[in-house]
């Protein structure tokens, strides 16, 4: 997959470096990505592509929210605007591999900082 990201090209040359000295490891980083767009600040943690089913955290006509992505039942991906502590949650938690199901996500009161905080 063909990844344009400043991120993206940093962890290669690292799982390249770490070749050539002699230590190599599988590429498994976490891609992320973010851009500013005027007053809104986008932020993406995994790769949203095939999902089957969504939930949305906060109030998008508040202008901060997070679309969590989820594909077979485990998160996949996490969109959010001005919404930086779900963006940092969603990059430990999909790195931990322990993620929400969308039915819990979508619960009353239900928060990707609390979940990155119990269960990472």
């Amino acid at each position: 997959m063909r990844l344009e990201s400043v991120q993206n090209a940093v962890d290669q040359a690292r799982c390249v470096a770490a070749r050539l000295t002699g230590t190599p490891a599988p590429y498994e980083a976490l891609p992320w990505f973010w851009t500013e767009q005027f007053s809104a600040k986008l932020q993406i943690a995994g790769l949203g592509r095939d999902h089957d089913r969504t939930t949305v955290l906060g109030d998008p006509a508040t202008g901060a929210f997070s679309v969590l992505q989820f594909k077979n039942d485990r998160l996949a991906c996490v969109e959010s605007v001005n919404a930086p502590g779900d963006h940092i949650a969603a990059r430990r938690v999909l790195a931990s591999g322990n993620t929400p199901g969308p039915d819990e996500a979508a619960e009353d009161g239900f928060s990707l900082r609390d979940w990155a905080a119990h269960t990472t």
